[in-house]
């Protein structure tokens, strides 16, 4: 199973949860990394406070630097 850090409210460092997951196929224009390195910046801050300019539709994923290895691709993608 893999795991994540979810979002299911706005807050604090607290909102935070590690939990297992379900990974989909890549859908059209979609690619399915296995992540190997990861930034943490504001903008991970903001979206996790549910900052006006910055909302993610919960429950979410936080995130927005990653380096991966391509797992597989979905349909169209052709310059990975």
């Amino acid at each position: 199973m893999t795991k994540a850090i979810r979002l299911h409210a706005y807050g604090g460092p607290d909102v935070l949860v590690y939990e297992d997951i379900e990974v989909p196929a890549p859908g059209p224009g979609q690619v399915r990394l296995t992540q190997t390195a990861a930034g943490v910046n504001y903008l991970d801050i903001y979206h996790r406070s549910g900052n006006h300019f910055a909302n993610l539709a919960l429950p979410a994923i936080p995130g927005v630097e990653a380096v991966g290895i391509v797992e597989a691709v979905g349909a169209g993608v052709t310059h990975l």
